[in-house]
């Protein structure tokens, strides 16, 4: 009798609702890049997506039974490892689109700025637990060692490469997990004034040429509707033409013809809209949003300093992925390298989804054992 008892306290440890969202995200994401892949040179990224989920669940499934413990002594070497394959890949990492963003393992290509996001959250979660002088509100001194030593490298080297999308990606969550603690409010202000002033620099001086084009068509798509605003344009269309139901799978006329550029990993969720309306995009965002709340009771019931912001840095992953991709897509945020978690094709970007929610499901299910 006590050992059923100790099974049935286990299956109840799992976050079994979470692990279903996942599950269903999952298989819309690929019904939907079933029907986003055309050609001979696509056909097979379904069939690679799934294995990649597969990969995914293993090595998940790994951090899953792994003690929180360990994970902490992990978060340090992590950070060098990742800091290491950032730099690794702007020797010898392989170009595609303008960047260089990949590593050739031969068997798969290797994008370590996906690392990256999992790396920060784990290095910030071990430096801010560890402070001891945490109860007091965070000054911009105190914030300057982990802004220096920790996220500036991480951002710096991203945004070379060039990958403005998931440099600001690794700065948000950063940012995020920064803000989740106590910062006293004349750190707000100073930050506040500094970015005012340093983000009309920035767009003079550190945007290359087709990233202030982007800038340019997301305040005027129509200013080159042939050149840097047919994307915003093409995806307004495609969401737009999919009314309330949606045109039915398969049969969304923009997808099908190929007037969406990257609509297997950047514009995936137009193909969606177009062909699920109005209501299946309410659906997904039910399901993004029901996956976030998970994150927050995780985060609310978690036993330590260190796994709370763990999980809340995980779920921040996930979280800005989603805003930061649907809103470019809809037009109402300028267009950045961005996918759609657990929906977009890409393998780094999809085993980082998957590990995220492991790291959330370890830190849940300590709460249910007992």
């Amino acid at each position: 009798m006590a050992d059923l008892r100790s099974d049935s306290g286990f299956m109840r440890s799992f976050n079994l609702g979470l692990i279903a969202i996942v599950l269903t995200l999952f298989t819309m994401g690929v019904i939907t890049l079933y029907s986003a892949t055309k050609g001979p040179q696509l056909q097979g990224l379904v069939r690679q997506e799934i294995i990649f989920f597969v990969v995914g669940a293993v090595f998940g499934a790994v951090i899953l039974f792994l003690d929180v413990q360990v994970l902490e002594k992990l978060a340090y070497p992590s950070y060098v490892a990742c800091l290491f394959l950032l730099i690794l890949v702007l020797m010898i990492g392989r170009v595609g689109g303008g960047s260089q963003r990949w590593i050739d393992l031969k068997i798969f290509h290797l994008q370590p700025s996906e690392i990256a996001k999992l790396a920060i959250v784990f290095t910030l979660a071990k430096y801010f637990s560890e402070d001891r002088d945490g109860a007091s509100p965070y000054t911009l001194r105190r914030l300057a060692l982990p802004g220096l030593l920790f996220i500036a490298p991480y951002f710096l080297l991203t945004l070379v490469q060039p990958d403005l999308g998931t440099a600001g990606i690794i700065f948000l969550i950063s940012a995020t997990m920064i803000l989740f603690l106590k910062v006293h409010w004349k750190t707000l202000m100073v930050v506040g004034v500094v970015a005012a002033i340093t983000v009309p620099v920035a767009y003079r001086f550190v945007l290359r040429d087709y990233q202030r084009d982007r800038v340019k068509t997301f305040l005027d798509p129509g200013r080159d509707a042939k050149g840097s605003g047919y994307n915003a344009l093409q995806c307004k269309i495609a969401v737009g033409s999919g009314q309330l139901v949606g045109k039915g799978w398969l049969k969304g006329t923009q997808s099908q013809l190929n007037f969406i550029p990257e609509q297997q990993t950047d514009f995936i969720f137009s193909v969606y809209a177009e062909e699920r309306g109005f209501f299946g995009g309410l659906i997904l965002l039910a399901l993004y949003a029901a996956y976030c709340v998970s994150a927050l009771r995780i985060v609310s019931r978690s036993r330590s300093k260190f796994e709370m912001l763990l999980a809340f840095g995980c779920g921040a992953i996930v979280f800005w992925h989603m805003f930061i991709n649907l809103g470019m897509v809809i037009g109402i945020l300028p267009i950045v390298g961005v996918g759609l978690p657990f929906f977009s094709y890409g393998g780094s970007s999809l085993i980082t989804f998957m590990t995220a929610t492991a790291i959330l499901l370890n830190v849940g299910r300590k709460k249910f054992i007992f």
